[in-house]
């Protein structure tokens, strides 16, 4: 994989997901990152092969971010397009992505909450039924077990 390609790669992942400012801020820092590791004397590949896949790393840079991935920052192509006319990478245009479903959202709390609850409430209802069904017979359970007492004595266990 080649810088431009990685690059493309990690700004399609978090556009939308975060603002605009702070895609082409991470976007600065790992282009600045590979230009420095060049310097070194680390190849291309060498850097690319460390960094792996850039929609990894948007991923965690976008769970590490407080308000991002809901969405909520505008369309992939503004923020692409946005980059692209900063001047740092004339090269980086959006080809689409990879729709990630983030379910540490407040909406996915509140299902798993109601799926809780429902599942509880399913329960006591089963419960509830097999008790609305032993109930009625209780009484006669017991005319029988005071029988049993009495037929046999009426002493307790170790006569």
């Amino acid at each position: 994989m080649k810088k431009e390609e990685f690059l493309q790669g990690l700004g399609e992942a978090l556009a939308g997901e975060m603002p605009t400012e702070t895609v082409k801020e991470n976007l600065r820092y790992y282009e600045d990152y590979i230009r420095t590791e060049q310097g070194r004397g680390r190849t291309e590949e060498e850097i690319m092969e460390e960094l792996g896949s850039p929609r990894l790393i948007a991923r965690t840079i976008i769970d590490a971010t407080p308000g991002a991935g809901d969405g909520s920052y505008g369309s992939r192509e503004t923020a692409s397009e946005s980059y692209a006319k900063s001047g740092r990478d004339e090269s980086y245009q959006n080809s689409g992505g990879v729709r990630y479903y983030d379910l540490n959202k407040w909406y996915w709390k509140l299902l798993g909450i109601v799926l809780v609850v429902l599942m509880i409430t399913v329960v006591l209802m089963i419960v509830g039924g097999i008790l609305s069904l032993v109930l009625p017979l209780l009484p006669v359970i017991g005319l029988v077990i005071l029988i049993m007492w009495f037929v046999r004595g009426g002493s307790g266990p170790g006569r």
